[in-house]
């Protein structure tokens, strides 16, 4: 019975650490894809639009009373989403 533990111990351990080994050449496969996306990124953008602010529409606002995905103030072309206050409902009409 002990041998067949030791033995149990030893293969997990050593499935552990070979899965271990896996995902961390995983992730630094995805970490240097990441990388050769932000370097070409910044190459591209730095040749076709200097001097421009690099702004994505789809950024959350900063202010507390910000609202996230209403409009995106003219730039696809389309007005501004209209935004109307909901009415309260009285039960007493």
């Amino acid at each position: 019975r002990k041998d067949i533990s030791l033995a149990q111990r030893e293969y997990k351990k050593k499935k552990s650490q070979k899965k271990a080994q896996r995902l961390k050449q995983q992730e630094d496969e995805r970490e240097l894809d990441k990388h050769k996306w932000e370097q070409f990124n910044a190459k591209i953008f730095s040749k076709t639009n200097k001097g421009k602010v690099k702004k994505s529409i789809f950024a959350s606002p900063d202010t507390p009373i910000g609202r996230v995905g209403v409009g995106t103030c003219g730039v696809s072309g389309k007005p501004m989403t209209r935004f109307f206050h909901g009415e309260k409902y009285n039960k007493k009409s």
